[in-house]
């Protein structure tokens, strides 16, 4: 258990990095919102409020990881940020997808629909 948390906080510090390479500016990482779930990185693109899920594999299936209930606990907090965080800068909002799969990183920009 300790090596893929390890794995995951690993994943989490490259996604971080990879928001910032893309013109992103980190907000937050693991925020939690009661009633929906834990966003591993909150980012701002311009006006455009982006709500990170990172999953990292050793070897494959990030992507298939992400299931319909963790997607509306993202769609759910990503509302209550844009709502309740004093972001009045915000126009759109979007869910994000980091995978890492073994060596091979991906970013997914609007991954899923709000």
């Amino acid at each position: 258990m300790a090596r893929a948390h390890a794995l995951g906080r690993r994943g989490e510090t490259l996604a971080a990095w990879l928001v910032r390479l893309r013109g992103g500016r980190v907000l937050a990482r693991n925020t939690r919102v009661r009633g929906a779930c834990e966003v591993d990185i909150v980012a701002r693109y311009g006006r455009t409020l982006a709500v990170i899920e990172v999953k990292a594999r050793r070897a494959g299936g990030a992507a298939e990881s992400v299931g319909p209930e963790r997607v509306a606990g993202l769609s759910r907090a990503a509302q209550w940020l844009a709502d309740s965080r004093g972001y009045e800068w915000v126009q759109s909002i979007r869910l994000d997808l980091v995978t890492i799969d073994g060596r091979r990183v991906r970013y997914l920009a609007d991954a899923f629909r709000l």
